[in-house]
C-alpha cells in the first residue's frame, strides 16, 4: 500500500512540475523594438533563451507580469547624461553596474569567442545590437 500510495504522489508532483512549467511566462516573439533607444534596437528573446529572465527582469517574482525596462518605477530616466539606477541608458550600457547589463553580459561572452565573432557582440556600430 505505501509503494502505491508514493507511485501516486510521485505521478502528482510530476503532474504539477509540468502544469507550472506550461503556466510559465511565455517570451515575446523575436524582433523586439526597443522603442526607447536612440540608435535602433531589436531584441531577439531566442538568442537569450539560455539566460535566466530575471537577469534582465530583475524585479519579476517569476509569476505576475514581466514588466519593460523603461515602464515607470523602474529605468524610467531617458536622459543619456542620467547616471543613477534609474537611468534607461545605464540600464544597457553601464559595464559596472551591480547587476548585469546588456554590455555588461556581452562583453563577457564576447570573451569567450573568436575575435571577429567577439567585436559583432560588444561593438556599439555594426554590432547584433546596433546594426
Amino acid at each position: 500500500m505505501k509503494r502505491v500510495f508514493s507511485m501516486m504522489l510521485a505521478c502528482a508532483a510530476i503532474v504539477c512540475f509540468c502544469a507550472v512549467a506550461a503556466m510559465a511566462a511565455q517570451a515575446p516573439a523575436d524582433g523586439l523594438k526597443m522603442a526607447k533607444t536612440s540608435k535602433n534596437v531589436v531584441f531577439n528573446h531566442s538568442a537569450h533563451k539560455a539566460s535566466d529572465c530575471k537577469e534582465c527582469h530583475h524585479t519579476w517574482d517569476g509569476a505576475g507580469a514581466i514588466k519593460k525596462c523603461s515602464d515607470a518605477g523602474c529605468h524610467d530616466v531617458l536622459d543619456k547624461a542620467d547616471k543613477s539606477v534609474k537611468s534607461y541608458y545605464q540600464s544597457m550600457h553601464n559595464k559596472k553596474a551591480k547587476l548585469s547589463t546588456c554590455v555588461s553580459c556581452h562583453t563577457d561572452a564576447a570573451a569567450k569567442l573568436d575575435k571577429e565573432a567577439g567585436k559583432k557582440l560588444k561593438s556599439c556600430a555594426k554590432s547584433v545590437c546596433h546594426p
